[in-house]
């Protein structure tokens, strides 16, 4: 084998051969995307993806509110996609983790363009919604927007 001790060639974390020795390491970034079939088993298994991939970047401390907060964007994704006219078999669900300094950055993709209100106590009002009010207690900040192709993103961003 040649190279350098210490280097493992192809790995993305790895110096390339012809870069200074003292360049600082650069460590992969923090990513995790999955794509859930609209199905009622889609949401225990986004819940276990990001508890697992949560811990495994040193957040344990995030991770139950991250399973929360992955739980009732997917729920909603879910449900948004199945009250969408078409096709029999509704779109599927993308979820992103993506690590950040100092937290997690939770996305999830359905193809409604829908964008979800949070619950208000008003008589008259479609029941739901307190899943919002759930993910903007916990996260730092939340928000929504339509994807150019159709369809939308909710975003929320736990930990500082």
């Amino acid at each position: 084998m040649s190279g350098r001790a210490g280097v493992v060639p192809g790995h993305p974390a790895t110096p390339a051969p012809d870069s200074d020795a003292g360049a600082a390491f650069r460590p992969v970034p923090r990513l995790s995307a999955l794509d859930l079939a609209p199905l009622d088993t889609a949401v225990p298994s986004a819940r276990l993806h990001a508890r697992h991939v949560v811990r495994e970047w040193g957040m344990a401390g995030l991770a139950a509110d991250c399973e929360l907060v992955v739980a009732e964007l997917v729920t909603n994704a879910i449900q948004a996609g199945r009250r969408l006219p078409g096709p029999a078999v509704p779109l599927p669900v993308r979820l992103r983790l993506t690590g950040r300094p100092l937290g997690v950055q939770v996305e999830v993709w359905d193809g409604s363009d829908d964008l979800p209100e949070p619950a208000r106590d008003r008589p008259g009002d479609e029941p739901g919604g307190w899943g919002l009010v759930l993910v903007a207690a916990l996260a730092a900040r939340w928000g929504t927007y339509r994807t150019a192709g159709g369809g939308k993103c909710v975003w929320a961003v736990l930990g500082a």
